[in-house]
Formats: C-alpha cells, structure tokens, sequence
C-alpha cells in the first residue's frame, strides 16, 4: 500500500501523462520535417521537473538499467545553472520586471548522453521539452528549427502547465534534477553508481517549479490556449478530471 507521499507522486505522474498524450493529439495535424535519427535538438539543454524525473526512473528501473543510467550521469560536463523557471519568468514579466527576467538559457550544451546512434535510447520516457522539439524545415540544413507560433506559444503553456503539476519539486537541467533525484529512496540502485560530489553539484543548481502565475498572451492567441486548456483539464483519471485534481492540490 502506497503512502501519502508516494500515492502524490504516482498521481503527478499520471497528471503529466495526460498532458503529453492530450499534446500529441493536437500536434497530430501539423506538419513537421522531424523523423527518426534527427537529432540536433538532442542536447544537454533540457529543463524538466522532477515528476519528468521519476518518470525516466521508473522507466530505467523497469528495465533493469540502473547502472546504464548512474554511469550517464556520472561523465563530467559543463552545465550553465539556471536562473528562473518557465513559470518564474512568467511571474516577473507580468508583474513588469522585464529587465529582470531577460535571460536566455544556452543555445547548445553537449550532447544528451541518452542518445545512441542518432536515436533517444529513453524515448517512451523522455520529458516534455524533448516532445516539443520539432522543426517544419530540415534544420540540420538550416542551422535551426522552424514552428508556427500558435505551436510556440502551446509549447510555453503547456511547459507551465507541467511545471505548476510538479511546484515545489525541483526543476532544472535534466542531468541535474535526475542526479539529484538519486538520493530518493526508491533511486537507491542508481544512487550507487555516482559520486556524491556529482550530485551536491548538481543540487546547487537547481531550482524550485512555481505554480503558474498567468500566461503570457497575445489577445489573438486567448481563445486557442483556452479551448486547449480546458481540454487538457477535463481529462479524466479515475472519478476526476484533472483541473478537479489540480484545484483539489491548491486548496488542500
């Protein structure tokens, strides 16, 4: 029988598996050049959760890959520490401090030790910043990806959304929320494999997910994000949806 804490955790999970299955469904009719073996998006540079986190933990623990992964997460590398969240920066332009929200995360930062052969050896676990990569143009001839803003702007929505699930978690870097996530009991396995040092590091980058304070939107972007939204939020898990569950969290 699960506790309190545990029981959370697998609903967070269950929460974030719809918001990527209901995200799928509306990126179902774009049109995208992205196929099996791109991979120039495959970099270090991904921020997630750690609901995202224990997602690709369950899925290593499942296949008994624990020492695949500890041995990943163990190579030494550069990561530039992260300032504010997805929703963080959302809070500080609505509330007018542009200047002090003006910040850009690295552009590129290694590649992601997850991949193998041009492929994502995680895939069926891989967060929700890796789902929305995606390009209508080749960008490895290019140099960069090309998306239709009503997708950027669904992007960002859906990135707070998972952020506001995961609030009071950690957020940050993959690499890092993931070695932070080590020392978490049910992370033991994999815990063995890496250096502390790695993970105090890693622990001192990372930051806290904020709820979300409000999106930032165009007048002419409103009725989509809110026809997606509340699809989004009336999916069902069990006898409730998932705005009942979110509200249910906030006030409870």
């Amino acid at each position: 029988m699960m506790d309190g804490q545990a029981a959370m955790g697998d609903m967070k999970q269950k929460i974030a598996a719809k918001i990527f299955a209901h995200y799928a469904k509306w990126t179902a009719a774009e049109t995208f050049f992205c196929r099996k073996g791109c991979s120039l998006c495959c970099t270090q540079n991904v921020m997630i959760t750690a609901v995202e986190g224990q997602i690709i933990y369950d899925y290593i623990a499942a296949r008994k890959m624990e020492r695949w992964l500890g041995e990943r997460l163990s190579v030494a590398r550069q990561t530039q520490p992260v300032r504010l969240t997805t929703n963080g920066f959302a809070r500080l332009c609505l509330a007018g401090n542009v200047e002090d929200s003006d910040e850009e995360q690295a552009s590129h930062a290694g590649i992601c030790p997850f991949l193998a052969e041009d492929c994502c050896t995680i895939y069926a676990a891989r967060p929700f910043a890796c789902r929305s990569f995606a390009s209508t143009r080749n960008c490895h001839a290019s140099g960069t990806a090309c998306l239709p803003e009503r997708v950027v702007v669904v992007n960002t929505v859906t990135m707070q959304l998972i952020e506001h699930v995961g609030q009071r978690g950690y957020w940050g870097n993959m690499l890092d929320v993931l070695l932070a996530q080590s020392r978490h009991a049910d992370n033991r396995e994999v815990k063995k494999y890496i250096d502390e040092a790695f993970i105090d590091a890693a622990q001192a980058r990372i930051l806290r997910a904020e709820p979300i304070p409000g999106f930032l939107l165009k007048p002419e972007e409103e009725q989509e994000v809110q026809e997606y939204l509340h699809t989004v939020l009336a999916e069902n898990i069990g006898a409730a949806t998932v705005g009942d569950i979110l509200n249910n969290r906030a006030h409870g």
